[in-house]
């Protein structure tokens, strides 16, 4: 116990330099775990994805449209319990800044697919009867200020004009990895302003089926459309939301790695500020010396100084890291509404973090340990001042 008094008071020599290490490997911890939480966010919602949904595109891209009759074809392949299809809308709401998707889509079969976008029985009325309502999420209508009843225009640019809307409901979502920032309404009402070549085609159509039916029916879909003008691509929903994530793949990973790289500035935070210490001291390891302490407990107390700077260091970055990653959430919420999915406190990344800072205090502390072990007792005293 007197030993770990002795590294506790010896950490404190320089208050101040130690004060600076240590928050700076807190502030690397907290810049660490918002990286690691940004990652684990971005992925959670492909994570979340319904293993009985299945999304049949064209085969070329999804840029391309597939025709509105495909959807009878698809009700009658085996396997195959509900179908639905949605358009992309790139509308405008006063200005490009206020982006969020907008999807024109069948709102009965829609919402019978996807119980985790939350309608009131009445707002459920209400908006599959009004062909110009629309539905949109909570938070979306929250940034606004919408709310059941307003009256809103959006201006088309894939589709080009002015679409007025009524809002008819707003959504809840089911689960935190809801997405709660969409914009609903009916296709019909899209098809029937959309210019002769495009009436009559939907982006995507969405299948519900068994999960354990979906390797037959994603097989069937594609061989009965392989001779058409336009062949399809069937696939659950997950690799559906993996393939638009692959296009953002190179920023995810640079992300993923320097977000390692902020643990070997730990390393090299702790390693400056111990080697520095190290040598300040090296009058009084000789003293310690000439008294009766032997290499071993000058070795052992300079890793425990480590270890103690190291630790404190994690365990300050941990607690910080709590309320700024809430303050984040709720400013990347108000933002992007649930495009990233829940951004929660991921403990695995928390603990690697405070796992770096304890053993990087004591491996920072390694070579100044080594050195100060192999002082000489009668040269160590002549630097002293």
């Amino acid at each position: 116990m007197g030993f770990l008094v002795i590294a506790w008071r010896s950490a404190f020599r320089n208050r101040l330099r130690t004060g600076l290490t240590t928050s700076g490997v807190a502030l690397a911890v907290v810049a660490f775990l918002f990286l690691r939480t940004f990652v684990a966010a971005f992925y959670a919602g492909v994570e979340q994805s319904a293993a009985d949904r299945m999304i049949v595109r064209n085969k070329n891209s999804i840029a391309f449209l597939l025709p509105r009759a495909y959807i009878d074809k698809l009700r009658a392949v085996p396997g195959v319990k509900d179908v639905s299809w949605a358009n992309w809308f790139r509308g405008i709401y006063i200005d490009e800044k206020n982006f969020f998707a907008q999807f024109a889509l069948d709102p009965e079969s829609f919402y019978r697919m996807y119980p985790e976008f939350v309608l009131t029985d009445e707002e459920k009325k209400a908006f599959f009867a009004d062909q110009t309502g629309c539905s949109v999420g909570e938070s979306l209508a929250e940034k606004f200020g919408w709310k059941v009843g307003d009256r809103i225009t959006l201006k088309g640019t894939i589709y080009a004009g002015d679409f007025p809307f009524t809002i008819r409901g707003i959504y809840k979502g089911r689960d935190k990895v809801t997405d709660r920032s969409q914009f609903h309404f009916h296709w019909k009402y899209l098809d029937e302003r959309a210019p002769d070549p495009a009436k009559n085609q939907l982006g995507w159509a969405i299948l519900s089926t068994h999960a354990d039916d979906g390797a037959k029916v994603s097989a069937a879909v594609d061989k009965l459309f392989a001779s058409s003008d336009n062949e399809t691509r069937t696939e659950s929903e997950k690799a559906f939301n993996l393939s638009f994530i692959s296009m953002s793949a190179t920023i995810i990973g640079a992300i993923q790695a320097v977000s390692f790289v902020v643990l070997i500035i730990i390393l090299l935070v702790l390693g400056n500020t111990i080697a520095m210490a190290s040598r300040e001291r090296t009058g009084e390891f000789a003293a310690m010396r000439a008294i009766g302490f032997r290499p071993k407990h000058i070795v052992w107390l300079v890793l425990a100084e480590g270890l103690v700077i190291g630790s404190l260091g994690g365990v300050v970055g941990l607690l910080l890291a709590r309320p700024v990653l809430r303050f984040m959430a709720g400013a990347i919420e108000q933002s992007l509404g649930a495009f990233l999915g829940p951004f929660e406190f991921q403990w695995p990344a928390a603990i690697l973090a405070v796992a770096v800072c304890v053993l990087g205090g004591m491996l920072a502390s390694v070579l100044p340990a080594w050195r100060a072990g192999r002082l000489v007792i009668v040269d160590a005293l002549r630097r002293i001042d």
